[in-house]
């Protein structure tokens, strides 16, 4: 077992109640309190329920026929996967403001490295974890559960041990008498024929398996399973993995005073866009998927997906898109608060197979010119060239001397 300090490693694992519907209560109020049932293609079976709706014994899969007999009263919504991405941007956007140390392990699920950071914070690991929960639910409406402890694996099964809206904490000292809580079917990891393999065995608590000699545990699951047991006794083998090789996607968002002017509304999201892309063309990645967001003064969250012909990263080649997109999710007389842009779908430059008849929304001129551009902005700062329709950015900067592009417009 690990010495007796109580946090020789403070991780912890996030995990949103119910997201879906919890997603689909927080964007439209009206549905809070409400057993609501989130369906999934072709609106056969539940793919989320509320909690309100889980004391009826709906669960995920429960056809939407059954569910209804159980619950006459359900609210049957189907699923919007783009909302339900926009709000894990914000969330992960929320949780980097605690810790740089995250991992996402699902759209509603991630695992954060907290060691070292209670001085920073100036309060405790619970404390922060505690912080994370409440300010997500206060900016995105939705609650989570955290389990905070030594080990990826522990502080996972303690997210789980109490719900919805709960913390748990898992110390060194106290593992032992919470593995005598849980059962084997509440370790991730141990399914069905793990678990009947365990008890063949003697084994038949997380207590038991974390007993036995390591050389037992190899013998009958392998080096996986000797990990699961170091992890479950407090030991950190598996580190947080803050970042892969190709990342799933890439957002921007900005935050401004509160507004309803459309042009300067789009002029931030503009930067959004000019900074996404920059991002894209530093990794040597393209897009074919890009989700414009506005969040209102109350923090709700609206968004316009936009499918490209092709995988670009050149803003200008997709000025047009991005224009049709943006007036179709502004609301005129809505107070907003902020921008965003998220980038998914994304390919390798060097992976992109060419095509035989490519649309040549870039042009070889195009990335030569952002190849240049980007070095100056490298060079000199974000800006330093810029789309003609941020010159509103000069406007409120007069200490900057900015060169715009005259493909759109131009200042000196």
């Amino acid at each position: 077992m690990p010495n007796r300090i109580s946090y020789p490693t403070a991780i912890a694992h996030i995990d949103c109640n119910a997201f879906f519907a919890s997603v689909e209560q927080a964007y439209n109020p009206t549905l809070k309190g409400k057993a609501v049932l989130v369906t999934g293609i072709g609106g056969g079976c539940v793919i989320t329920a509320s909690y309100e709706a889980r004391k009826y014994n709906i669960q995920i899969g429960t056809t939407i026929w059954e569910a209804k007999k159980l619950c006459p009263k359900a609210i049957i919504v189907p699923s919007n996967f783009k909302r339900y991405l926009l709000y894990n941007r914000n969330l992960i956007e929320i949780i980097r403001e605690f810790t740089p140390d995250v991992e996402e392990a699902s759209i509603d699920e991630c695992y954060i490295d907290l060691k070292g950071l209670r001085r920073l914070h100036r309060k405790s690991y619970e404390g922060i974890c505690f912080d994370i929960k409440e300010t997500i639910k206060r900016r995105l409406g939705i609650s989570v559960s955290i389990g905070l402890s030594t080990s990826k694996v522990l502080a996972k099964t303690a997210s789980n041990f109490k719900k919805p809206d709960a913390i748990t904490v898992v110390t060194a000292k106290d593992i032992e008498k919470f593995l005598t809580k849980v059962e084997l079917a509440a370790i991730k990891g141990f399914g069905h024929n793990t678990q009947a393999l365990l008890h063949k065995q003697g084994i038949h608590t997380p207590l038991d398996f974390i007993k036995r000699p390591p050389e037992q545990i190899k013998k009958l699951l392998g080096k996986i399973g000797w990990e699961m047991q170091m992890e479950l006794q407090g030991y950190s083998v598996r580190p947080i993995k803050t970042a892969v090789s190709l990342p799933k996607s890439l957002a921007r968002t900005r935050s401004f005073k509160l507004s309803t002017d459309k042009k300067f509304i789009y002029q931030e999201i503009l930067k959004n866009l000019a900074v996404a892309f920059w991002h894209l063309r530093k990794k040597k990645l393209k897009t074919t998927h890009l989700t414009l967001m506005l969040r209102s003064q109350d923090y709700k969250i609206y968004g316009e997906e936009i499918k490209l012909p092709e995988e670009l990263n050149s803003e200008i080649a997709i000025l047009q898109f991005f224009r049709n997109a943006f007036d179709r999710l502004y609301q005129p007389g809505t107070i907003y608060r902020s921008t965003g842009i998220i980038t998914t779908s994304l390919h390798h430059e060097d992976y992109i197979a060419p095509k035989l008849f490519p649309n040549q929304l870039e042009t070889n001129q195009q990335l030569s010119l952002f190849s240049k551009i980007d070095q100056i902005n490298q060079k000199h700062g974000s800006y330093s060239i810029a789309l003609g329709p941020t010159i509103h950015y000069k406007n409120h900067h007069p200490d900057l001397s900015k060169l715009y592009l005259p493909f759109i417009g131009t200042a000196t």
